[in-house]
């Protein structure tokens, strides 16, 4: 059975997508990783002493560097945008620098989460997906029921994040919602 050609132009976008993804995703949980590595969980790579800071510093910049390759050799814009977004966002949430680190405030912190996962990986990888630009996008009911559905599931992730590491938040005074409200 042979494959048609608009199958293996589907299949060649969503793995460009999916494995820039997953690139994207690997850098920005290493960098908050980074961040977090004398509050986070013992199990956790960088706090455990099993990757010392070089290593994770390699990988995110590895991950950087496979995850922009891809999004630039799929030449599309709106997975190229969707990715960078992503990255300026976990960099907001994640660096200790002032005015950032948007993880130490409930609010921004969720609400870096609900853009990136409900709205820029959404409308991105939409857009992508009809290898159209963001211009004129048609909100249809598939994009609108996947952003309501990622909307949810955002607010559960910002919700339940930090309750395995409620007490390294408490010790260094970054107020999340568990630390406010308890398990």
């Amino acid at each position: 059975m042979a494959v048609s050609a608009p199958n293996v132009i589907f299949f060649d976008m969503f793995g460009k997508a999916v494995c820039s993804a997953l690139c994207m995703n690997i850098a920005i949980v290493g960098l908050n990783q980074v961040y977090d590595r004398k509050i986070d969980m013992p199990y956790l790579p960088l706090a455990s002493g099993e990757f010392n800071a070089s290593t994770a510093l390699f990988i995110i910049a590895f991950s950087v560097l496979i995850s922009m390759l891809l999004g630039v050799y799929s030449d599309s814009t709106p997975l190229i945008c969707t990715l960078v977004s992503s990255l300026a966002f976990g960099v907001m949430y994640s660096v200790d620098i002032r005015m950032l680190r948007w993880k130490e405030n409930p609010f921004l912190a969720t609400s870096c989460i609900l853009i990136v996962r409900a709205l820029i990986v959404q409308i991105g990888f939409y857009c992508h997906a009809l290898g159209s630009g963001f211009l004129g996008i048609e909100l249809r009911r598939n994009l609108i029921f996947s952003i309501f559905f990622m909307c949810i599931y955002s607010i559960v992730i910002a919700l339940f994040k930090d309750i395995p590491d409620i007490m390294g938040d408490a010790q260094e005074g970054i107020q999340t919602l568990s630390v406010q409200f308890g398990v």
